[in-house]
């Protein structure tokens, strides 16, 4: 786990290194956030957080749902093929999700996919902050908001989900 002070030592390709998992598949936003690295270095893992999220709300839109489309639903074909990222694994693991019964999964797996029908991307919530019941009762809720919530809500737990990716790899 690097320190802050050997981070604000990174060059731009060991910060890409060391961040490019913190948003799944999207090595971008960590090149991207790099470059907003103040002249003194970081001062806190909150600052490291905030130049990513800066990032991400900078982004066009298109580049955005790409960033959604990246993560995997929740106990979807990802997990059940065993090909999840380690840290998404270890989330979903958090969760309860790889623990629940054969019924759960079908009627988990038919809620992402009417969300992903109604939204066109996947379902995303901070798995490691909610348990099994939790999350089951978040999609059917949130099933009910317009495409333009949904999106920006997933935003919002996408940057959650970097935020504790942060808190495992920074040492303050």
């Amino acid at each position: 786990m690097p320190t802050l002070q050997q981070i604000n030592q990174f060059t731009p390709s060991d910060f890409s290194a060391a961040f490019g998992a913190v948003y799944e598949h999207s090595s971008w936003i960590a090149e991207r956030a790099f470059a907003s690295k103040p002249v003194a270095g970081f001062a806190s893992r909150a600052a490291v957080h905030a130049a990513l999220v800066a990032t991400v709300q900078s982004a066009s839109a298109a580049e955005k749902l790409a960033l959604l489309n990246a993560h995997p639903e929740l106990a979807g074909k990802e997990a059940a093929a065993g090909t999840l990222t380690s840290e998404s694994t270890r989330e979903q693991a958090a969760a309860g999700l790889s623990a629940m019964t054969a019924e759960d999964v079908t009627q988990l797996r038919e809620l992402n996919a009417r969300y992903r029908e109604k939204f066109g991307f996947p379902f995303i919530i901070a798995a490691r902050n909610n348990t099994q019941g939790a999350i089951f009762g978040a999609i059917k809720s949130r099933l009910l908001n317009t495409r333009d919530m949904e999106f920006n809500n997933n935003l919002m737990q996408v940057g959650e989900i970097a935020r504790l990716r942060l808190l495992d790899i920074i040492t303050e």
